[in-house]
């Protein structure tokens, strides 16, 4: 075919309106013009699976040039015949499944470059990531399938290679100190890996030999390393990379040595007569060093320290999941026993200590995290914990320790706040919240909609919250940096705990129009309610959009529309009130602009609506903020820096709460609870010490001594009796029971030794006890386990 005749076709991984051709649509279009041309030059956009199986014909070659971004498989399948040219950088799998191909990538290639090839070339002019040449295969019928790269590769390099050939010029390589990275040629049983620069030794010994190039082997590297230069741009570097003493050579080990390798070690009684006692001269080392020892045999089953392990209880070592998952780290198990035994007033105590909300929070709106794990859910139905906190509601608060005299300003009367308040002065610790508003609650009080969260619940929760002394509460209180700085004057330490009341937008055009929902729901809890019309369009549907969904329709909305650009996270509670009410969920959605008639997508479709709300999350405002406290920006907004107990870059400033990070009520009292204890410490002169207890593991636990319920139970001790008491022990005495030899006992504790209530402990007697494991296989709560010794 004379110059003249070659046919060129170019293909654009874009349309006419400038947006991205799918992979499928690309290599139909790729596929239709390699018909009919000799040369294709490619404007990729991020498409997959370039030159797939295209080619193939030696009468005919083809090469396929390729600019722009590409996506994953680049020559995967490829055909005899064909050159795939890539101008840039490539992502996964160069390579794939390649038969005969030439593929050549002038930047680096990401992981799994020439994975199961079997033919053809890969010439990459940077380096490669993890998993190159792995599985490889090679017909001896025809060539070995070649990998040549520039710089490194990465870890796992060769593994399962079967026959293929690897060339890796180590010049200016990713990691200049192991160029083959970690652990190359694991069950390498064929092939060779020519390599230059330093590796960390690290190559599967039993797979792999390190030798030097023989003539013949540096013979065809040297014949074949100028053409692979010139595919890549690079011929110059020809002398640079000559040098026979600077390469190595990794060759599989052949079956027959790897047999050998695959021996096995010596026998223990031909090691004693050729190594151990010849060694000694035939004496006995441990007879001369303990000769009273007794070294008869061992008993199939023994007691002491002959046996191999033993039982240890280990009573509240970790936590249950009710316990584990909250952000609270309230011992439910605990608040359970309590009422089983009959003591309902010290479980509600105890509960007001982890939470000044166990009703409004707990009980209502949180989405209750704790029982999304409980274990019960193996047996019929988790633990029904609203019930449990709404049954604290019109509870007096616990008594609080005398005042110290210590005194902690916080900024913001939101739960966050209001946690860390109730904490610190139920340790004596003087709480002066200072709050922007009019009310306490933050969000809670301001946007939730009392259809959600019961008015008179949240009421009666914050008349008990004021009932505390040393609780000061200052209202409409703005804060500037200088304020701050009296506070800070005037106070042991500062909490920050203003949440997050600057709304997100998306500047599209119409967003003028767009209300957010913080201040739609705002005003939707007050007395002068926004306008709302009867069709609406919510963009964002979480389980804030569809609290904003819920109070549309109370409005008088009879259409409400969420959108999102992702499948919605709307969850729970939330998303089945809003669908119980009509809202109807739309995604992928892009918003293109917001007009009069409504919301027009990227796909011009218009979506009907008056109203158009924007829910797409808020971030904290901070012009108060001194400049000695460190910020983050993320997602448009600035969070303040802290460390685990909540401290910030300024030693008597701390925050707490969606300031630090954006989360649930719970998420802000977890935090609350958190720096509350550190600040505590901190003034007693103690040392702080975080939640840390691990969680125990299902298995521990043997639910069949359970039989399932009929249904959750609709009171405190129907859902007392249920408790699988994870991890805590239930006084039960099954281990007692169970002991074949009689070695477990349980032994009463002084009451100084008692703890959380606990005022007994299991033993097991080691005279007695054969580890025979009886004891951890029947413990309903996984209180038992058998450690080696």
């Amino acid at each position: 075919m004379t110059e003249q005749a070659k046919k060129t076709a170019i293909i654009r991984g874009k349309d006419a309106n400038g947006l991205r051709l799918t992979s499928k649509v690309f290599e139909e279009e790729v596929r239709g013009a390699a018909a009919d041309a000799d040369e294709l030059l490619l404007e990729s956009f991020g498409q997959h699976n370039i030159g797939l199986r295209l080619g193939g014909r030696k009468d005919r070659p083809l090469t396929i040039r390729v600019k722009g971004p590409v996506g994953q498989r680049v020559g995967c399948m490829g055909l005899p015949g064909t050159t795939v040219i890539c101008e840039g950088s490539a992502s996964d799998d160069v390579g794939y499944l390649n038969i005969g191909a030439d593929v050549i990538v002038k930047g680096d290639a990401t992981n799994g470059v020439c994975s199961a090839m079997a033919g053809g070339r890969v010439m990459i002019g940077g380096s490669i990531g993890a998993r190159g040449l792995t599985m490889t295969k090679w017909n001896p019928d025809y060539e070995r399938p070649q990998m040549w790269v520039l710089g490194s590769v990465g870890d796992t390099f060769a593994e399962f290679n079967c026959g293929g050939i690897a060339v890796v010029c180590g010049y200016n390589p990713k990691n200049p100190d192991n160029v083959l990275g970690y652990r190359p040629c694991v069950g390498m049983v064929g092939g060779k890996v020519y390599f230059r620069g330093t590796i960390d030794g690290s190559y599967a010994r039993s797979n792999a030999k390190l030798v030097p190039p023989s003539d013949e082997e540096w013979q065809w590297l040297l014949e074949r390393l100028p053409e692979y230069l010139t595919a890549i741009g690079r011929p110059e570097l020809l002398d640079e990379l000559s040098k026979r003493e600077e390469w190595n050579l990794l060759a599989a080990v052949p079956p027959q040595e790897r047999a050998l390798l695959a021996s096995g070690p010596m026998p223990m009684s031909e090691f004693a007569k050729r190594v151990w006692s010849a060694g000694f001269g035939g004496g006995d080392p441990l007879r001369d060093l303990a000769p009273m020892l007794d070294r008869s045999v061992v008993g199939v089953i023994e007691t002491g320290d002959l046996r191999r392990r033993k039982p240890w209880w280990v009573n509240r070592d970790s936590a249950a999941p009710c316990t584990y998952y909250c952000p609270m780290h309230i011992p439910t198990i605990d608040r359970l026993r309590l009422i089983r035994e009959g003591r309902n007033e010290e479980a509600y105590e105890m509960l007001l200590r982890y939470t000044p909300f166990p009703a409004s929070v707990c009980g209502t709106i949180c989405p209750n995290l704790c029982i999304q794990n409980c274990a019960r859910k193996k047996v019929d139905f988790s633990i029904d914990v609203s019930i449990l906190g709404q049954a604290v509601h019109n509870v007096d608060p616990p008594k609080g320790k005398p005042a110290t005299g210590h005194k902690v300003a916080v900024i913001g009367g939101g739960p966050a706040g209001m946690g860390v308040a109730w904490h610190l002065a139920l340790a004596g610790i003087e709480a002066h919240i200072f709050e922007k508003g009019d009310q306490l609650g933050g969000k809670l009080a301001q946007t939730i909609p009392w259809e959600r969260l019961s008015k008179a619940v949240w009421e009666m929760e914050v008349q008990r919250f004021l009932k505390q002394e040393l609780i000061t509460v200052n209202l409409g209180v703005s804060m500037t940096q200088e304020k701050i700085e009296q506070l800070k004057a005037e106070y042991d330490y500062v909490i920050i705990a203003v949440g997050t009341h600057q709304p997100k937008i998306i500047p599209f055009t119409g967003h003028e129009r767009v209300i957010p929902a913080l201040d739609y729901l705002k005003a939707a809890k007050s007395e002068h309610p926004m306008p709302t019309g009867k069709q609406v369009v919510i963009i964002g549907a979480g389980n804030v959009g569809c609290d904003v969904a819920a109070e549309c329709y109370r409005l008088g909305a009879t259409q409400v529309t969420l959108v999102d650009i992702q499948k919605p996270l709307a969850f729970g509670k939330e998303r089945e009130a809003a669908e119980a009410l009509g809202a109807v969920f739309k995604w992928p959605v892009m918003t293109k602009e917001v007009t009069e008639q409504g919301l027009v997508t990227d796909k011009g479709e218009l979506i009907p609506a008056q109203t158009v709300i924007i829910s797409i999350g808020d971030v904290p405002s901070l012009p108060f903020l001194p400049e000695s406290v460190s910020v983050m920006k993320i997602a448009g907004g600035s969070w303040i820096k802290t460390d685990e107990a909540g401290r910030t870059s300024d030693a008597k400033i701390l925050a707490v709460g969606d300031v630090e990070r954006p989360g649930l009520a719970t998420n802000a009292l977890g935090a609350a609870k958190r720096t509350a204890e550190y600040l505590i410490a901190q003034m007693e002169g103690k040392a702080w010490k975080p939640f840390a207890k691990k969680l125990i593991q299902y298995e521990a636990l043997t639910i069949a001594h359970y039989d399932p319920a009929e249904d959750k139970g609709k009171t405190e001790e129907q859902q007392a009796a249920r408790c699988l008491s994870c991890g805590s022990c239930r006084d039960c005495h099954l281990c007692e029971t169970m002991c074949p030899t009689h070695a477990i006992t349980r032994e009463e504790l002084p009451a100084e030794e008692a703890a959380d209530g606990v005022a007994y402990r299991y033993v097991s007697d080691d005279s007695k006890c054969v580890a025979c494991g009886f004891c951890a296989d029947t413990c309903p709560c996984g209180i038992w386990t058998m450690r080696p010794f």
